[in-house]
């Protein structure tokens, strides 16, 4: 109904009532009128009023308790959050949504502090906070991967398992008991930014970059930096760098280091069943022989070495092998004694030579150029940077302090003088059976070992040269 038909019906009520009013109380025509016309103005202006005031009114928007500013009517809102929700699955699909807990109150404000329908919106979609489902890898209770389903979570974990599984040969020696994670590894599913989770292709690759981490060893007999880093696939530089401080050239048995290394992203522990055969080493019967000078021996029977089943329960982590556990053996072929004879008859005195005078200042030079070498590979005849064997290493290092050696190992080390053991100098040649080396000092070597290995560093300790072990050269 129109303002000016609500008057004129009020007008007319008013009349009619007023007149009965007037008559019943024997009043003339003239101050009937008259008491319309006031009332009815009286009417006008009261409800004009009110009108124009109920027009002032206009609406503080809050959204999850943060403001968004004044609109004329709520109807402008309300189209804003539909065109919202629609941008928000454009960008992000269906399954994206965001919390819109819309407040009104009321207030009068000035026309020009209005917001139009596009400001509004582009304010909600600001201060929206979209989130969406997704799954995350949580490991040990640390979020580490979000990605959009449980299936791709699953998918991904499969694919961190399936290098270390090893499936059963043909001949049935390996069985595959069990595979897991080291860690706790689970997967739950939260509403997240969709900013956050990752494409499957970007899970896969931050799990392939792995997480850097140190590891510590504990040095045995017989180790030097060169095998260490051979043995965890380290860089030389890196196991240095990684050890401050420390001496890496001199490392003695029991010292603790540090190994740089890559880690995986999550631990994979396999628990294998294997059946392999394993040989039985023979025992050694020594019988005395006093035809025989102290010291020597001579083979009566050569010893054979035996044949045993082994079924045992391995555990490995990452492929390395952890724990091993023998739960039978069965032998095959039982071993044969070896029967030596060792001399007891006494050895002629012989007069002892001192050891030829040491010049310090060759020797270290000596080992200084020798070391430089090191990782340079080893190559049957070779006698040059490019490869060497075991005399052409030394006789190239000597060569460089016009010290002539000829390329052969029995050769060099009948040369010069003889140097005991607890003599032996930094540059002094050390003889082994069928082998030649460079003394460094601190009871090590350097060399050129065999095929596929590198000049490296070794001790004279360590169970295997030691055996080999003649006697050491003094050539300079």
């Amino acid at each position: 109904m129109k303002l000016v038909d609500w008057i004129k019906g009020l007008g007319d009520y008013l009349k009619k009532h007023l007149k009965t009013f007037c008559i019943l109380n024997n009043k003339d025509n003239r101050y009937i009128k008259k008491t319309i016309v006031i009332s009815s103005i009286i009417i006008i202006l009261f409800t004009m009023s009110y009108f124009i005031y109920q027009s002032g009114f206009s609406y503080q928007v809050t959204m999850n308790g943060e403001e968004i500013g004044v609109v004329k009517n709520t109807s402008i809102v309300e189209e804003a959050l539909i065109e919202v929700e629609e941008e928000v699955f454009r960008r992000h699909g269906e399954r994206a949504h965001f919390d819109s807990n819309i407040e009104y109150e009321r207030v009068r404000v000035k026309k020009n502090l209005y917001l139009e329908q596009d400001q509004v919106f582009d304010l909600i979609l600001e201060k929206a906070e979209v989130l969406k489902p997704a799954a995350i890898i949580v490991i040990d209770g640390e979020e580490k991967l979000i990605v959009p389903s449980e299936e791709i979570a699953e998918e991904l974990l499969i694919e961190i398992k399936k290098p270390y599984v090893k499936k059963t040969d043909d001949k049935g020696n390996v069985d595959l008991l069990e595979v897991s994670f080291s860690q706790k590894v689970e997967i739950i599913s939260k509403n997240v930014s969709p900013e956050k989770i990752l494409t499957k292709e970007e899970a896969e690759e931050k799990i392939s970059e792995g997480i850097e981490g140190v590891r510590t060893y504990k040095v045995v007999k017989g180790d030097n930096d060169w095998n260490i880093s051979r043995s965890f696939n380290i860089n030389l530089r890196s196991l240095h760098e990684a050890n401050p401080g420390k001496d890496m050239e001199r490392l003695r048995p029991g010292e603790i280091i540090n190994l740089h290394m890559e880690k995986p992203f999550i631990d994979v522990k396999t628990i294998e069943k294997h059946i392999f055969n394993e040989s039985i080493n023979y025992k050694v019967e020594e019988k005395k022989d006093s035809s025989l000078y102290v010291g020597q021996k001579k083979v009566i029977k050569e010893g054979k070495k035996g044949k045993k089943e082994i079924v045992a329960k391995i555990t490995f982590v990452n492929g390395v092998e952890e724990d091993r556990e023998i739960l039978q053996e069965k032998v095959l072929e039982e071993p044969q004694t070896r029967v030596v004879n060792v001399g007891t008859k006494p050895k002629p005195k012989a007069i002892k030579k001192p050891a030829p005078t040491y010049k310090g200042e060759i020797g270290s030079a000596i080992v200084k150029t020798a070391l430089g070498y090191r990782g340079v590979r080893y190559v049957r005849g070779g006698s040059s940077p490019s490869g060497f064997d075991c005399s052409g290493f030394t006789k190239y290092v000597y060569g460089q302090y016009g010290i002539w050696l000829p390329h052969s190992a029995a050769s060099q080390g009948s040369m010069g003088g003889y140097v005991s053991r607890n003599d032996l100098r930094p540059g002094d040649l050390v003889r082994f059976t069928g082998h030649i080396g460079i003394y460094i000092g601190g009871g090590n070597f350097v060399h050129a070992p065999s095929t596929g290995k590198f000049v490296r560093i070794d001790s004279l300790s360590s169970s295997y040269w030691s055996k080999k072990y003649i006697c050491g050269r003094r050539i300079y």
